[in-house]
């Protein structure tokens, strides 16, 4: 369905709304001499403890190709409702008028009483989802061909029926990124509004008359590239080429990360990535990567990582598109990213991988804002200690910058002997609730981790959220306004009203997404790439280049979780060479050696050992481990592949930290054949061992994708 001049009239009348709304509260609270007696009780000390904050943006700490032909059980719905515009716009209006009747009054706080019902993960246990559709597995693969991506953005500019139309019948149980960073907060609006208007859509982009299309041939210049990498984007990105032959497990269990919410958002997410501000960022932030790779690796970058580049600015887009659905955090849902590409429920999904992605983690992300109330639900499928996740962490997120501001560890919780539990969320102080979150008026996202240490019999925890109290929905809060300004907005009564006056729009075209997930890609892309990028090549301490194939020593680093220990480094192995690093984890109960591209995302870690913890380690006599580094197989038990890559970065985490402090005991490059003299016979195996290895390792990663 196009958009026709009454959809423009919509969006026009609720941004100019929104714009009087914002200037008044603006002035009201620039005048000098004004008072507001706030009752609202909120706590003046909403910093929490010291101890746990730090920047947190990485996947350990963020908020992080296209879907298959279909990747959207509603498209044929789509073409139908494009022959009966009609109907659809009426239809589309009672929706926005029940949307609207439904935001015009504020939430209550109300009890949360629900329990999740159980996924299922034995034969006793009922099913917490059930899809129609056949389940696949993961693959390293781009997703298969799609819709040439010009005519998605010809026509999503009026279709409301991504969020809205099923992929899959579902029954479900309440089973159910950080945000953008902004230079400045007046920048967001303005790299929007003329974004918009120079794609000619000005009355999406001003409250007054439509802008019209500039003329400057640099634009144009850009456009009819970009026309030009559209049509070679199938080749690159839409053509399903698995790299790794994929493993058929019978199951008949669901993963707790199977929700419709979760579908959906893929689905908007892989839309939102084919839209023209997006490709057109791509673009840049691919040569902003490349400069930054070649500042920091001034010996050069390999063909390998070279070819990777595509792929990493691929997946750093895919994280931003679910980035912008956690900016509206008075529909907050419960969304899964920072994760390879798969294949499930007939969707193909591309990967959000980003800033050093931790192969055992689930990442799991929140929208929440400081004038609101949430009741998160969750529930541990497996009450015994093989059963629960090596680590489960809540993170309370400030402002643009990704600051934990409070952390909430599984060895906090309070859990019912069923393993449900529930956590409030609010700007009150805990009180003595052991299950509360304190936020603060700056509080964008609530992270939530699971880490598998054992992937076979681990199992995430389910998890949904709610908002239970705090101002009505808005056109404010649903463009990410509480993100960016709700440190200003928050705290003040009168300018939440006023921001809340105009109620949202009755639905986000893909092209708004695709504007706002450029911006995300604007302030954040380039320099929070380059600063992880420089762990690895860059002594913390010194500054100084780190000489490559040298791991650094345990140490806190602000831009990971703020309760684990990193060791940086990075590597250039010929591919009969191996880096072999022994490591005494001291009393950490968690630790894991994965391997990276030069671009902070791990390759194939399911069908090849391109990550090892403690749980999947072969441990030595004395307590400490030995694991071995190389583009190929030596043979060793405690291998860990670079997925071929001769160059790359390695990031070693320490988690559940104990007195006795983690260390690198040694380490040193050898030949294969060194390798045989240099460990015991005990510590190698043999051809079918290791192929045992990898099909147990390919079934424990397809669980969490089924």
């Amino acid at each position: 369905m196009a958009t026709t001049p009454n959809s423009y009239a919509r969006f026009v009348g609720r941004v100019g709304a929104l714009a009087v709304a914002l200037g008044v509260g603006a002035a009201v609270a620039t005048t000098p001499g004004f008072a507001v007696a706030d009752d609202t009780g909120a706590d003046t000390s909403e910093a929490a403890d010291a101890g746990a904050a730090g920047t947190d943006t990485s996947p350990d700490s963020v908020v992080g190709g296209n879907l298959s032909d279909n990747d959207d059980a509603g498209e044929d719905e789509e073409e139908e409702a494009e022959d009966d515009e009609s109907e659809d716009d009426e239809a589309l209006d009672d929706e926005a008028l029940d949307d609207t009747a439904e935001d015009d009054e504020p939430v209550e706080p109300k009890k949360n009483d629900d329990d999740p019902a159980p996924v299922k993960r034995t034969g006793d246990r009922e099913p917490a989802v059930t899809f129609s559709g056949n389940v696949s597995r993961t693959t390293e693969t781009t997703p298969e061909p799609t819709p040439d991506p010009v005519e998605d953005i010809a026509t999503d500019l009026g279709a409301p029926v991504e969020e809205e139309s099923p992929v899959a019948e579902a029954a479900v149980a309440p089973v159910t990124s950080e945000p953008p960073a902004t230079a400045a907060v007046t920048a967001v609006p303005t790299v929007v509004g003329s974004m918009l208007s120079a794609l000619g859509f000005g009355p999406l982009a001003t409250q007054g008359p439509a802008v019209p299309t500039p003329s400057s041939p640099l634009l144009w210049a850009m456009l009819g590239f970009a026309r030009r990498e559209i049509g070679n984007t199938p080749a690159e990105s839409a053509t399903a080429t698995p790299t790794a032959a994929a493993l058929v497990v019978a199951t008949e269990t669901v993963s707790p990360l199977a929700t419709p919410e979760q579908l959906a958002a893929e689905r908007i997410a892989a839309r939102t990535v084919r839209t023209l501000p997006v490709i057109l960022m791509k673009m840049v932030l691919r040569q902003q990567f490349l400069a930054a790779a070649q500042r920091l690796y001034p010996d050069g970058i390999d063909a390998e990582n070279m070819a990777a580049l595509n792929r990493a600015v691929d997946e750093y887009a895919m994280g931003a598109a679910f980035q912008q659905q956690l900016l509206d955090s008075m529909n907050p849902k419960v969304v899964a990213q920072v994760a390879p590409p798969h294949v499930w429920f007939g969707q193909a999904v591309p990967g959000s991988r980003i800033l050093y992605d931790n192969p055992d983690t689930i990442y799991r992300f929140m929208g929440v804002n400081g004038a609101s109330e949430y009741v998160i639900t969750g529930r541990f499928h497996d009450m015994t200690a093989d059963g629960r996740p090596s680590d489960t962490t809540f993170s309370v997120l400030e402002g643009v910058g990704g600051t934990t501001s409070a952390i909430l560890t599984a060895d906090d919780l309070e859990v019912n002997e069923d393993g449900t539990f529930t956590i409030t969320v609010s700007r009150e102080p805990a009180n003595g609730r052991r299950n509360h979150l304190q936020l603060t008026t700056g509080s964008t996202i609530i992270a939530a981790r699971d880490t598998l240490g054992d992937w076979n019999s681990e199992v995430p925890v389910s998890l949904s959220i709610e908002r239970v109290g705090g101002p009505p929905n808005s056109l404010f809060a649903q463009i990410g306004g509480f993100a960016f300004l709700g440190q200003f907005v928050s705290g003040n009564p009168l300018l939440t009203t006023l921001v809340s006056v105009v109620p949202p729009l009755p639905y986000m075209p893909p092209l708004l997404r695709g504007a706002f997930t450029a911006v995300i890609l604007v302030v954040r892309g380039a320099a929070e790439q380059a600063k992880y990028m420089a762990l690895a090549t860059t002594d913390s301490d010194t500054g100084a280049p780190r000489p490559v194939n040298e791991i650094g020593q345990p140490a806190s680093n602000a831009e990971f979780l703020a309760n684990q220990l990193q060791s940086n480094g990075h590597f250039q192995l010929a591919d009969d060479e191996v880096l072999v690093l022994t490591i005494d984890p001291g009393d950490a109960g968690y630790f894991i050696v994965p391997t990276y591209n030069i671009w902070t995302i791990t390759d194939d870690y399911w069908s090849e050992p391109g990550s090892l913890n403690n749980e999947q380690a072969v441990r030595n006599a004395d307590g400490t481990y030995t694991v071995v580094i190389s583009p190929t197989d030596p043979g060793a038990a405690n291998w860990v592949s670079t997925s071929g890559l001769n160059q790359g970065a390695i990031a070693i985490r320490f988690q559940d930290l104990g007195l006795d402090a983690p260390r690198i005991v040694s380490q040193q490059v050898m030949s294969h054949e060194a390798l045989r003299d240099h460990l015991p016979a005990a510590a190698f195996v043999t051809p079918e061992e290791r192929a045992a290895q990898l099909a147990l390792r390919q079934a424990g990663f397809d669980s969490r994708w089924s």
